[in-house]
């Protein structure tokens, strides 16, 4: 199984180029934000960031839904951390990366028209300071300045292309 995980700080688009690639692609889409624990979203509400042991739980549950799909899955996740996005590997194989990059005034802009969110724009600061910008071969970065249609069109030929094999 393939699984594309959708990774960047809050207020990147996430969800939104996942679930469209989802779509495309007619896989599951795994929204990780829906696997936090209460503690964990009451913690984030309040404005405070979570830690390593917030979240390794946390991946182990997403990791979980994405097998236990039976399918191919896109994930929406921040994965911040290399050791995030490690722990995510090591229970999916074909793990793909969309990271999701832009400027701190965008994300800060972006957050600021969202109210629908437990994430207050407050942790901003604290997402990028986290972030271990992902590199290698089965990574493909994007600039959120892009159109939202480019950003997926561009995710999907990069989940689509196959794999070498070793």
């Amino acid at each position: 199984m393939t699984h594309v995980l959708v990774m960047g700080v809050c207020g990147t688009g996430k969800s939104s180029v996942a679930s469209r690639l989802a779509d495309r692609l007619g896989t599951q889409f795994i929204e990780a934000d829906s696997y936090h624990s209460d503690s964990a979203v009451a913690r984030m509400s309040r404005g405070d960031p979570l830690t390593d042991e917030d979240r390794w739980s946390w991946l182990d549950r997403i990791a979980e839904a994405a097998l236990s799909s039976g399918k191919d899955t896109v994930i929406a996740c921040s994965a911040l951390k290399r050791s995030y996005r490690d722990r995510l590997a090591s229970a999916l194989s074909d793990l793909r990366i969309v990271h999701l990059s832009g400027s701190r005034s965008l994300v800060a802009e972006r957050m600021a028209g969202r109210s629908d969110h437990f994430m207050p724009a407050s942790l901003i600061d604290s997402q990028f300071a986290l972030l271990e910008a992902p590199d290698g071969p089965d990574v493909l970065t994007i600039d959120i300045v892009r159109p939202v249609t480019d950003i997926v069109d561009a995710a999907e030929a990069f989940a689509s292309r196959v794999r070498p094999t070793a």
